[in-house]
């Protein structure tokens, strides 16, 4: 499911620029790469996984990337100095924790609960300071017809899910090791949602000129 969703919703991406004639925007290209990277890195995974070979530096390679991806998002958006200033703030603040986290907490042979849940916060408050921004100067009746709205509404909802599910995972790992697999199991639903809310950023006609 970590696979084909984001497959299929690349695939129908890529199939809605190529039948509209339509070139992706910048917002677009981010978006596909997020879909693209979730399909390359799970799949390096589960074959890894399939092969009984540790595969938890595939994670910090993804957490990492999709830290990058989505900084990249919200710097791009932003115009006003003070808020790129927090964003890459976030990420350099993420990047030294996850450093941290390798040498001292959690290596690349060991899931990065802790780096992942850091990063979705992060994620969730750029998310934030977007809708704050939004609400000043976006009237409400236009926010459904606009990419942006689907794009942010995707990342509060994915990256502010799986925060839990990742707070949750060390503790759950420790005292109940059997139940972990429905933590993957609900991440997974909550990533088909937030794959479909970015498909309908792309498909999206409008957006915030600058």
């Amino acid at each position: 499911m970590d696979i084909a969703i984001p497959l299929l919703v690349l695939a129908l991406a890529l199939l809605h620029f190529q039948k509209r004639g339509m070139h992706p925007i910048s917002i677009d290209f981010i978006l596909l790469l997020f879909f693209a990277s979730q399909v390359v890195l799970n799949t390096v995974a589960n074959v890894l996984q399939n092969q009984t070979i540790n595969n938890h530096w595939v994670y910090h390679t993804n957490s990492f990337c999709s830290q990058l991806i989505f900084t990249y998002l919200f710097y791009a958006l932003f115009r006003h100095e003070s808020k790129r200033a927090i964003i890459l703030g976030g990420l350099l603040l993420y990047a030294v924790f996850f450093t941290f986290n390798i040498l001292f907490l959690q290596p690349i042979t060991v899931f990065n609960s802790y780096s992942y849940a850091l990063g979705a916060l992060i994620i969730v408050v750029y998310g934030l300071l977007a809708f704050s921004w939004w609400i000043q100067v976006v009237p409400a009746l236009n926010l459904l017809s606009l990419k942006e709205f689907w794009a942010f509404a995707g990342v509060m909802f994915y990256f502010g899910s799986s925060f839990f599910i990742l707070i949750t995972y060390q503790y759950l790992s420790i005292v109940s090791p059997e139940d972990v697999g429905v933590l993957w199991k609900m991440h997974n639903i909550f990533l088909t949602i937030g794959c479909l809310l970015f498909l309908k950023a792309i498909m999206c006609k409008k957006w915030i000129q600058r």
